[in-house]
């Protein structure tokens, strides 16, 4: 009886060698998926990130009433200098947005952008 009974364990070792290999197959591209798209959203949120950055700290510079080449120079040393950075006058206000081009790999998303506000003071005069 026991001769029996190890020829049974024997034969479903048998039928059960290669599952592992077979469910891994299915599961691996679901999580190679899941992999691209977390790094993905991970590009896109780093780049939104430095998009706020640079705009903020350009809106910093033309509140203490720096030259626009300044304000766009350090707009582009926190986003990258493929950013693409705008400033337009809005009353009494400056709007700086800044623009990154994310890469191709990116299918569902061309560009993050920010913008940022800063009321214009100038030379404030006088020395403190």
């Amino acid at each position: 009886m026991e001769r029996g009974r190890s020829r049974e364990r024997h034969s479903d070792q048998s039928r059960d060698a290669g599952t592992a290999t077979a469910e891994f197959a299915v599961v691996m591209p679901a999580i190679v998926l899941l992999v691209v798209l977390l790094t993905g959203a991970a590009a896109v949120g780093f780049s939104q990130l430095r998009a706020f950055d640079a705009a903020r700290s350009a809106a910093r510079e033309i509140a203490r009433g720096e030259p626009q080449t300044a304000v766009v120079a350090e707009a582009r040393k926190h986003a990258g200098t493929s950013s693409k950075v705008t400033v337009r006058a809005d009353g009494g206000y400056s709007v700086v947005t800044v623009t990154i081009r994310l890469p191709d790999a990116i299918f569902f998303l061309d560009t993050v952008d920010a913008a940022a506000t800063a009321r214009y003071e100038g030379d404030r005069g006088g020395s403190s």
